[in-house]
């Protein structure tokens, strides 16, 4: 997961129900089926993490599926970063965007305005960090991002940077055979198993072609354990 700047925690100045929040934030209260205390069960989340949640949604959308880690995956990101307080009224909005259709270029339009560059830049690492929480990362996922990149005037190099920095981590952990979520001692079993099986020394039956293939997998296992060490913070 990207590390997010504290304009996360820090709600930017933006008001608590406004136009868009209020609209799908109302909408999302009836919803959630208590008509007579709708606006109560809205009343807490700012126009800001309302267009994330539609951005989130949108995302989520992408591939026709809805994933239970992706929905997880925001339930624990707003619960970490915002109030956590409020969580099931922003659920309850994120699920009423991804049941209906909204046009993702107004929040993005709301967000380009009023945010500086790095805020934006955070939105595309925030949105990546959701599309791979089910250890895929769907080109129609990748295709909507850029997309909504585009509409947040996200530099271009830029966001080619970040989609091939999470695209390298979708495949450090595919090669274990396991998903980014893996626990660090799953992680290390896989590494040993397969450093076994791979090892030069144990493949010297094998034509110089395998074998050449053998240790160049051999290598790449060895580089993938050293990088996720690295972004864990293991030494």
């Amino acid at each position: 997961m990207a590390k997010y700047e504290k304009w996360l925690g820090a709600g930017l100045g933006f008001v608590v129900g406004g136009p868009m929040g209020s609209m799908i934030g109302y909408a999302a209260g009836e919803q959630v089926g208590k008509p007579s205390k709708t606006y109560s069960k809205t009343a807490h989340t700012s126009e800001f993490e309302t267009n994330l949640l539609l951005l989130a949604a949108t995302v989520i959308k992408a591939d026709g599926l809805v994933a239970q880690e992706e929905l997880g995956f925001v339930r624990s990101f707003f619960m970490d970063h915002f109030s956590a307080e409020h969580i099931e009224e922003k659920m309850a909005i994120l699920h009423h965007c991804i049941g209906r259709k909204y046009d993702p270029r107004k929040a993005c339009d709301d967000i380009r305005i009023t945010a500086k560059p790095s805020t934006r830049t955070q939105v595309i690492h925030f949105l990546f960090d959701l599309a791979i929480s089910d250890s895929i990362l769907d080109k129609r996922e990748s295709d909507m991002i850029f997309a909504l990149a585009g509409w947040l005037n996200v530099n271009d190099v830029e966001f080619k940077k970040i989609r091939a920095a999470y695209t390298a981590e979708v495949k450090r952990y595919t090669i274990f055979g396991l998903p980014h979520t893996a626990t660090f001692d799953e992680i290390k079993s896989s590494y040993r198993k397969l450093v076994l099986e791979c090892h030069p020394d144990r493949n010297t039956h094998l034509s110089p072609d395998e074998q050449k293939l053998i240790a160049e997998k051999f290598r790449l296992i060895q580089a993938a354990f050293e990088k996720i060490k690295e972004e864990r913070g293991i030494e």
